[in-house]
């Protein structure tokens, strides 16, 4: 009668992780169909799901439609300002770094736009190995030149380390991960030396996410001790949640890719659901939607794909 009542546990609990992890699936699936030509690339939301960001080829511009009214926008043509350009909490404003070359060599700016406005700030100029922007909870925003982390104000005054208010970002440099926590930094690479790829904290700021080149993708504590292996997963992405991440499953020949499909894995329940399963067509990058109604990527073509979710959790 005992053991009865085990296997009868044990296949309850087995039917209890697989609902679980089939609780998300993909109800609709359409291509945004933008008024304008051209390729569209790395869509992603600010802070509500009606209104979509893409840049070009090249990350060269950012601009934004609205999914309801259909409206295009061009909020800037800077090159290189697609590339891991930062929201505001409220959505309103961008923080972006724009690339120019002089003699073959690569100089920076970071500036902000006021997407209500249009008003722009420079807040960084003409400068070499500059990185990507941060936003701090205070609203200022956060950069890295060579090793060292600046942060400018909301006056545009540069502020010491040690005074930042509490937070935690982080940096890549130079093949490390650093981890800058209330002001302090460390290196930050638990696995050894390598290329640590698509980095980025759980909602919470309690785990890590990150990608190391030529092994697997990780989700590991702030002291580095490994919580979860997710195997090739690429591109990873947390959900608003914390509970889901979304990766895209590519292969490529050396020269371009031949697969590519978008993938969401429970990270308490560990198993993974597949949400594109189309051969001809190559799905990468995906990002959610704030309300996790909806994950869009773009393909190979430059097309972008809007999958809506149907959540029973």
């Amino acid at each position: 009668m005992k053991n009865v009542f085990v296997t009868f546990f044990l296949l309850f609990l087995t039917f209890q992780l697989i609902t679980e992890a089939q609780s998300i699936r993909v109800k609709e699936r359409k291509e945004i169909t933008i008024p304008e030509t051209g390729e569209h690339f790395f869509p992603r939301f600010a802070s509500n799901d009606s209104i979509l960001y893409f840049t070009r080829s090249y990350y060269s511009g950012i601009e934004s439609i609205n999914l309801f009214s259909n409206e295009l926008k061009n909020i800037t043509t800077d090159p290189g300002s697609g590339f891991e350009y930062q929201f505001s909490d409220d959505g309103n404003k961008i923080f972006y770094r724009t690339d120019n070359y002089l003699n073959g060599k690569k100089y920076s700016d970071i500036k902000s736009i006021d997407i209500r406005t249009k008003k722009i700030e420079l807040i960084e100029s003409g400068k070499r190995k500059l990185s990507t922007p941060k936003i701090l909870k205070s609203g200022d925003c956060i950069f890295k030149q060579d090793a060292d982390i600046t942060v400018n104000n909301k006056q545009n005054k540069t502020m010491q380390l040690n005074i930042i208010p509490q937070d935690t970002m982080l940096f890549y440099s130079d093949n490390n991960l650093i981890l800058l926590i209330n002001g302090q930094k460390k290196v930050f690479n638990p696995l050894g030396s390598g290329s640590y790829l698509w980095s980025s904290f759980s909602p919470d700021k309690s785990k890590i996410l990150f990608t190391l080149m030529g092994k697997e993708t990780y989700i590991t504590d702030l002291d580095g001790n490994i919580l979860l292996e997710l195997g090739y997963a690429n591109a990873p992405r947390w959900s608003s949640d914390g509970k889901w991440i979304a990766y895209m499953d590519d292969r490529d020949d050396g020269v371009q890719i031949v697969s590519s499909e978008i993938f969401l894995l429970s990270v308490d329940v560990k198993e993974k659901i597949q949400l594109t399963d189309s051969k001809e067509v190559h799905e990468q990058f995906p990002e959610w939607s704030p309300n996790m109604n909806a994950i869009v990527c773009h393909t190979n073509e430059g097309k972008i794909i809007y999958l809506t979710l149907e959540r029973k959790y």
